[in-house]
């Protein structure tokens, strides 16, 4: 579960990242203004629909592809390879780090549920002890 929120954090920061990539690209790049949207809005389309697609297990698989793109995209835009790189490793850092919390979290309440248990067990042994008394 925090896997898919820290995902879907970076995810979201990355749909702005496109979209100030696409306003510099146009002044700045020998790209026209049709070339760069064409490319940049399906990209911040998919950046934002993998927010919500990040149940399933591919999604993080084309995650990856758009971390890939980004810095690829440092040959329009020479930034664009240290934000991309940067973004890249707060995706890794992101899918790392969920995955740790969600364990640590599992664990955690596995050892609740097995206190909790053990604590009825007593209980009820209790109480059958003093109805036999």
């Amino acid at each position: 579960m925090m896997v898919r929120r820290m995902a879907a954090s970076v995810l979201c920061f990355e749909v702005l990242v496109i979209l100030f990539f696409a306003l510099v690209a146009m002044k700045l790049s020998d790209l026209s203004t049709g070339t760069v949207w064409a490319v940049c809005g399906p990209g911040m389309a998919v950046a934002a629909l993998l927010c919500g697609m990040l149940r399933k297990q591919w999604a993080y698989s084309v995650g990856w592809v758009l971390q890939a793109a980004l810095i690829v995209a440092g040959f329009v835009i020479t930034d664009m390879f240290f934000i991309g790189a940067c973004f890249a490793l707060l995706w890794y850092w992101a899918l790392r780090a969920g995955r740790q919390i969600d364990a640590e979290k599992a664990a955690a309440y596995a050892a609740y549920e097995a206190a909790q248990a053990e604590a009825d067990g007593s209980y009820e042994a209790a109480q059958t002890t003093a109805a036999e008394s």
